[in-house]
């Protein structure tokens, strides 16, 4: 069933559709209400608000924080003929301030200490602060107003999953948390985990502090396959499906509840947008006509495609069922995997990245050709000194049907030269 024919939960919700998974359901309708909030003069955040909201968890409901017009008719003609994967007048693109968790919230990495991460340790002010400077930074460039996502360096799916977060100075990733999948159970319900409600909390603080200036959109979110794979470690997961493939299913069917859950809370708190819907905020962007979700199975490249067909599949496709609008990240260490998610009608989007490190260019060239034989195309990657010659080869080998161009940089600097480049093909906004 595509996206534009599912139908509609009593509760508002899209209703998954998909009978041998009929266990994802959404999560439970939002109820309550609190607008207990203001930003004052100086636009600091109200702290005692904010210890407030955090134990309300799932119960947040979405601001009432319209987003402004911020695109011409020109860029939003440009982005509706991306989504419907139509001739375009020039590809959409767009230039990211910032790759490594240290570019892009500088002020809060350094008030997070290398090692154990907990909830309380995200120092909302300085995140705010950092959105502030790269959304004056970002004014202008390419097709793609700022938006910003709760601190999508966060591993937050691995962490409600009970994983421990540990950061350094450039980043975080989840520590394994389960020895035997024989002994594990899961028996906690996901919106009342720190995690979740610190995501919550952030995700409703966003939006109100943004006063519409720029879109919030959910937080990076990874798939079932890498929820479980950062649960057991990437050996023990793999060899799991030869030991025990049947506690395989029934622990990734919990995970993608996990991920239906966190998503759904975060739908319920997007304001409406006049001008469409721009989802993450760094590399993985895209515009939509509908609130969009990402999600991506990084953990497939550990997996035969006949395992990734069995086990993971049917997951991605019930979760992409459930929502409007989803895209779907891919690396170039998965190239199979194109020929199996150009035929999910379910996903709307496709996303492949040019790897920085090991990557088999030809590959990715016919990957994304055949990626935009089919769907939407959004091609990422990051800025070096090839990036024109580059550029001009993009444009000649692909036609601007369905196409995105997405790039980051690591400075300011950088993001004039793309944006240079980019002029010499068309406008911007």
């Amino acid at each position: 069933m595509s996206n534009s024919h599912r139908k509609l939960a009593p509760n508002g919700l899209f209703m998954l559709v998909v009978p041998d998974l009929s266990t994802l359901s959404s999560r439970r309708g939002v109820v309550g209400y609190s607008s207990e909030s203001e930003i004052s003069a100086g636009r600091r955040y109200n702290v005692a608000y904010l210890a407030r909201i955090s134990t309300c968890g799932g119960d947040l409901v979405m601001p009432d924080v319209p987003v402004l017009n911020s695109l011409s008719n020109d860029t939003l003609q440009r982005h509706r003929a991306f989504w419907n994967h139509e001739r375009m007048d020039r590809p959409s693109w767009g230039i990211s301030l910032g790759f490594f968790a240290n570019e892009v919230y500088p002020r809060t990495m350094t008030r997070i200490r290398p090692g154990p991460v907990n909830p309380e340790d995200i120092p909302i002010d300085e995140l705010l602060k950092d959105i502030d400077e790269r959304w004056q930074a970002s004014k202008g460039l390419g097709d793609f107003p700022l938006s910003c996502s709760p601190f999508p360096s966060i591993p937050w799916l691995e962490a409600i999953a009970g994983c421990p977060v540990m950061s350094s100075p450039t980043s975080f990733w989840a520590e394994p948390c389960i020895d035997d999948l024989r002994t594990w159970s899961w028996d906690r319900p996901v919106l009342e985990n720190p995690w979740s409600r610190k995501l919550l909390e952030l995700m409703h603080t966003l939006v109100e502090y943004s006063k519409g200036r720029y879109q919030v959109s959910p937080t990076l979110m990874r798939g079932p396959a890498d929820i479980l794979s950062a649960m057991r470690g990437a050996s023990e997961f793999v060899m799991d499906f030869l030991d025990t493939p049947e506690l395989v299913a029934p622990a990734l069917h919990q995970c993608a509840r996990i991920w239906c859950e966190i998503a759904q809370a975060q739908l319920d708190l997007i304001p409406h947008s006049p001008d469409g819907y721009v989802a993450l905020e760094t590399s993985l962007r895209a515009w939509a006509p509908d609130r969009l979700l990402w999600l991506q199975e990084d953990a497939m490249a550990l997996l035969s495609p006949k395992l990734y067909r069995q086990f993971v599949l049917p997951l991605d496709r019930a979760i992409s069922a459930q929502f409007p609008c989803v895209a779907f990240h891919l690396h170039g260490t998965a190239l199979w995997a194109i020929d199996e998610l150009v035929k999910v009608p379910e996903i709307n989007v496709l996303e492949l990245n040019l790897e920085d490190a090991m990557c088999d260019v030809q590959g990715t060239v016919a990957g994304w050709k055949k990626i935009q034989e089919n769907k939407p195309l959004v091609i990422w990657r990051i800025y070096h000194e090839d990036f024109p010659s580059w550029l001009a080869m993009v444009l000649r080998e692909f036609s601007a049907k369905g196409i995105s161009i997405q790039i980051s940089v690591h400075n300011v600097e950088e993001a004039r030269r793309v944006q240079q480049e980019f002029r010499k093909y068309g406008s911007e906004r």
